[in-house]
């Protein structure tokens, strides 16, 4: 049988995200995805712990992402971090 997969809100630095928890009884802990973030994954012994390793795991994810010079959209629209500033001093002729 499955086991019953629940939706969270997260709130975060970074803004708000949309995670995935579920008990895994092979491993015995709780799985954790954010769908929205391709490769933030983590788990926990418990609920209250998986909640707070995916908010890092999230904030992390987002810090390197910002770092790139790249953006992120979180599940409310909301956009974090800054472009980074044109290199280029007058346009070409």
């Amino acid at each position: 049988m499955k086991a019953a997969r629940k939706e969270f809100k997260i709130q975060t630095k970074s803004g708000t995200y949309r995670v995935i928890i579920w008990w895994d009884a092979k491993d015995k802990a709780f799985l954790v995805k954010a769908p929205s973030l391709s490769g933030v994954v983590t788990f926990g012994t418990n609920l209250s712990e998986a909640k707070k390793m995916v908010k890092d795991a999230i904030e992390l994810y987002c810090n390197c992402v910002i770092e790139e010079g790249k953006l992120i959209i979180d599940d409310n629209g909301r956009v974090v971090g800054k472009l980074p500033r044109s290199r280029i001093l007058a346009p070409v002729k």
